[in-house]
């Protein structure tokens, strides 16, 4: 992991590694979701392999959703931000740049 902090391609392949990872937890959660609202069996071992990934999507969800409400700005676009760091990765700088050039921002 520290090693990908460093290299651009690394990070970038991590991205898409976790990427790739939350769409399977997304889809199991869906799955889960519909069978227990509908009333169909699901297993205690797939509830419990989507249980985190949920808790921490409705966490996240709910603080950005504080936040909204607190700043008074709009939800819909609370939800839909993206961290600077994310959008600095996605424009192809590594984190550990980011991260100096925040430090040094601060000094």
């Amino acid at each position: 992991m520290f090693q990908s902090v460093r290299s651009q391609d690394s990070y970038a392949a991590l991205i898409e590694e976790y990427t790739a990872e939350q769409m399977v937890l997304e889809a199991r959660r869906r799955r889960v979701r519909n069978a227990l609202v509908h009333g169909n069996p699901a297993s205690f071992t797939v509830v419990e392999s989507v249980r985190d990934y949920s808790e921490f999507q409705s966490g996240t969800a709910l603080q950005l959703g504080l936040e909204s409400y607190v700043s008074a700005s709009d939800p819909v676009s609370a939800l839909a931000k993206r961290t600077a760091e994310f959008e600095a990765m996605r424009l192809g700088q590594n984190a550990a740049s980011y991260w100096r050039d925040r430090v040094a921002a601060r000094d």
